[in-house]
């Protein structure tokens, strides 16, 4: 695959009973793997939009799940981008938790330049817990 059309994606999993407090991370769920994440976080299908090849990680001590998304092409990745964009009309979320009251958060986009590097990068302010 090309690695013109590539992106990560970082999501965090909070669950319902978290305090309310603005800026605060209380409640964050703990990933034990890539997988368990997955179940957690319920991704629609939207996210398999264009057959994206997807790298996995767990980072900040497991609360957070960074996916890799590289497209064959830009415009893959752009139909890939516009399903998932698509599923934020009015109130759907493109996620359905395996415990339907926790909230899903994604709160990154880095678009990678073809040697990996990051060309941009995109911080969801709505979802900033700092």
């Amino acid at each position: 695959m090309s690695t013109k059309s590539k992106h990560k994606r970082y999501f965090k999993l909070r669950g319902a009973d978290w305090n309310g407090v603005s800026g605060s991370e209380s409640n964050m769920k703990v990933f034990s793997s890539t997988s368990d994440a997955n179940t957690k976080i319920g991704f629609k299908s939207a996210y398999n939009t264009s057959s994206p090849n997807k790298t996995e990680a767990l980072a900040d001590s497991n609360t957070t799940l960074v996916v890799t998304y590289e497209f064959n092409n830009e415009s893959d990745q752009a139909a890939f981008k516009a399903a998932v964009d698509g599923e934020w009309s009015g109130s759907s979320t493109p996620f359905t938790p395996a415990d339907s009251d926790d909230k899903v958060f994604h709160f990154k986009t880095e678009w990678l330049h073809e040697d990996g590097s990051v060309s941009d990068t995109y911080t969801n302010d709505t979802f900033k817990w700092e």
